[in-house]
């Protein structure tokens, strides 16, 4: 499986998780937007439809999304799992942010293998046992 992770979270990190994730078990790819795509600013519409074209991808967000936001619409009709990292994530940056990403990593990373159909999981910043997540209707 890919894990694509959008703008709101460094490449350097998208990099360094790639890295990492090669100490699982599970066999996953993570790829930044930058590197998927060679820019930034790319629409978030515009990449969503090219994963979903593409198959075999599962999202990483720190968005800020609103209630009744498009762009949160846009993510759930996507038809790909999606990992957001919820409102308490922005307020932290660089190695604090890494290392509470690098505590949840073996978790996301097992449940990217688990799902059976597309889910949404909110993402806390409180590490917890087990993160739950809803089916997208499609």
């Amino acid at each position: 499986m890919h894990i694509f992770i959008d703008e709101n979270l460094g490449q350097g990190l998208a990099r360094a998780l790639h890295h990492l994730q090669t100490l699982l078990p599970e066999n996953h790819t993570v790829e930044h937007v930058i590197d998927k795509f060679g820019r930034r600013g790319i629409p978030d519409e515009e990449w969503l439809s090219e994963l979903q074209r593409e198959g075999n991808w599962v999202i990483l967000s720190k968005d800020k999304f609103d209630k009744n936001d498009p762009e949160i619409h846009a993510f759930r009709e996507a038809g790909l799992t999606v990992f957001h990292l919820d409102k308490q994530w922005s307020k932290h940056r660089g190695w604090e942010e890494a290392m509470r990403l690098l505590k949840w990593w073996p978790d996301i990373s097992k449940l990217v293998n688990s799902a059976t159909q597309p889910m949404w999981y909110e993402v806390p910043w409180a590490h917890t046992p087990k993160l739950k997540g809803r089916p997208l209707g499609k």
